[in-house]
């Protein structure tokens, strides 16, 4: 009989490097998971540029692991911020929709600037002109309440579905491997 060999999916160089720095951090579970949750937060913000220093500054204020923390906002980049900010833009237009502040934009163009805005061929040559950054003021001072609440509000249930799954994982992984010695600092 021939033996069938079932190739098991492997998961990238990258990814397996990450997840075993983060399971192998030498710190309190709720620390890592509290840090990966305030990066979480953070990559959230529409503060584009200033995450790592908020998310240091934060790290250190609230005693999160720092590694962790920068580590999960590198998932808000300059190829999945409209992926992030675009849903966080729909979630607080709903919740604002009976409110009196309103965009002075029509939905037809905000769609049309975000759509032009982030083509994958303009966000590469557009980056560098400052045609590209006027209409990107333009279309972000004018969604700026309802962009502003949905960042918060998805920014936070992502940030705790990140701690809770994050604090899990290290406490299975702990358990499962017990013969590893994890030195917890500052418990």
């Amino acid at each position: 009989m021939k033996e069938i060999k079932i190739k098991k999916r492997r998961k990238h160089k990258i990814l397996r490097y990450l997840e075993y720095k983060i399971l192998h951090i030498q710190d309190s579970p709720h620390k890592i998971s509290l840090g990966v949750g305030l990066g979480l937060f953070i990559a959230w913000t529409p503060f584009l540029g200033l995450h790592i220093l908020m998310a240091l500054v934060l790290s250190v204020m609230l005693r999160a692991n720092k590694f962790a923390t920068l580590v999960s906002i590198w998932v808000s980049n300059i190829f999945t911020f409209a992926i992030i900010y675009y849903p966080a833009y729909l979630v607080g237009k709903f919740v604002l929709q009976l409110s009196p502040w309103r965009t002075n934009m029509s939905k037809e163009r905000v769609s049309e600037l975000f759509n032009e805005l982030f083509r994958p061929g303009n966000m590469i040559t557009g980056l560098f002109t400052k045609d590209y950054w006027s209409r990107f003021w333009t279309l972000t001072s004018s969604i700026g309440a309802e962009l502003w609440l949905g960042c918060f509000l998805v920014g936070g249930l992502v940030a705790v579905a990140g701690y809770i799954f994050c604090y899990y994982l290290i406490n299975h992984h702990r358990e499962k491997n017990p013969h590893r010695r994890y030195r917890i600092i500052n418990q």
